[in-house]
């Protein structure tokens, strides 16, 4: 079983991903690891890695492509990405949503910012993807719609482990 999450920051793919690959014996792999590793090895922080794939798009299609084929040679995961859903057409899709207030004070807590400053970050990394994906991926269309995916979830107020139930269920009637 191949099993992608997509969420917008702050909505906690990361979180879920980690619950539900450790739950269903999986691996669980993170584009957001993946350009972090990346950016270590050109020597540079992600911030910088981030402007730099904003000039130009080597930097992401390298990691799309990573992310292609290891969907094509890997069974068994779970893949939090903001673009896995396109790029392994086989998986099971689920995306998370998140009220934009609660996804920024998530976002927050975690970075040690203040929720204005998580929401002005948030806002802007999303036009930065609504911006150069459809270039990059002609016929993609970004942000994705709940048309996209086989689950969509609003967790907005719901922990972690809930969320890892519903999917569970979900995946039980999905995939029998």
């Amino acid at each position: 079983m191949k099993i992608t999450i997509f969420g917008n920051p702050g909505t906690g793919k990361s979180t879920v991903g980690k619950l539900l690959a450790s739950q269903l014996g999986f691996e669980c792999k993170s584009s957001g690891n993946m350009f972090r590793e990346m950016a270590a090895e050109l020597g540079i922080t992600v911030e910088e890695l981030d402007v730099l794939s904003q000039q130009d798009p080597q930097y992401d299609i390298k990691l799309d492509q990573m992310v292609v084929e290891y969907g094509k040679t890997h069974d068994d995961f779970i893949f939090e990405s903001r673009l896995a859903w396109h790029f392994i057409p086989d998986s099971i899709k689920l995306a998370l949503v998140c009220e934009e207030n609660e996804a920024a004070r998530r976002v927050a807590e975690r970075e040690g910012i203040t929720q204005e400053k998580a929401k002005e970050n948030n806002d802007l990394r999303l036009a930065t993807y609504a911006k150069r994906y459809p270039v990059y991926y002609p016929g993609l269309h970004y942000p994705p719609t709940s048309e996209d995916f086989d689950l969509t979830m609003d967790v907005t107020a719901i922990l972690p482990d809930k969320i890892v139930e519903k999917i569970v269920a979900f995946l039980e009637t999905h995939t029998a």
